[in-house]
């Protein structure tokens, strides 16, 4: 398809059906300033509008595609898995992980530790971490990435959080998104060598 306005061919057309000679009558000034307008606005403008609306709907995309379930007694917690990890055990409470996540709420980003160079450490169950995503942390597996869709009673409740240098405001009663990966299981193959002495039998 061509990215041209429609009105060019039709002006090429009328022109090249005319006599070869030199009788033939050539284009006004303002027709080739008109003519070549329109052929750079078409080239510019088109291009710019793909580019600009192929990542929003890329990510439209990715968000239809996602299912989620309310997570086993989860408290009202609801999940999506983006990506299965290995297969192993899930931590316990009291267990040390390390985790990466990406908190929203209306498509503003409220923390993010993806962006930093290690990850986020904490102990299962510590309350170091709002009660939604550790709930999750408890379900997962090493290398798992879930995606999830906290509500306030397991985020900040009814009175919300104050905004802080940096972070808005999340009101009362807010549902937070949540993306999480579970990066390392510090220990837990050491631990486990102690216990059986290297012997996987």
């Amino acid at each position: 398809p061509s990215c041209l306005p429609h009105a060019a061919p039709a002006l090429r057309a009328t022109t090249s059906s005319a006599p070869t000679h030199m009788s033939a009558a050539p284009l006004s000034r303002r027709e080739a300033l008109a003519l070549g307008t329109a052929a750079s606005v078409g080239w510019l403008a088109a291009p710019k509008s793909v580019m600009a609306a192929a990542p929003a709907a890329k990510e439209a995309e990715e968000e239809d595609e996602l299912e989620f379930t309310k997570l086993k007694n989860g408290e009202g917690l609801e999940v999506a898995v983006i990506e299965e990890g290995e297969k192993g055990i899930k931590a316990k409470i009291g267990d040390l992980v390390a985790i990466r996540f990406k908190c929203t709420y209306n498509g503003v980003v409220i923390d993010d530790c993806f962006k930093t160079p290690n990850a986020y450490y904490y102990r299962v169950g510590s309350e170091s971490v709002i009660r939604g995503l550790d709930l999750a942390v408890q379900n997962m597996k090493v290398g798992d990435r879930w995606a999830l869709k906290i509500p306030a009673s397991l985020a900040f409740g009814e009175k919300g959080v104050k905004p802080s240098p940096g972070k808005p405001r999340i009101p009362g009663g807010a549902t937070l998104d949540y993306e999480v990966f579970f990066e390392i299981y510090p220990g837990f193959e050491d631990d486990l060598l102690e216990v059986t002495g290297g012997d996987s039998a």
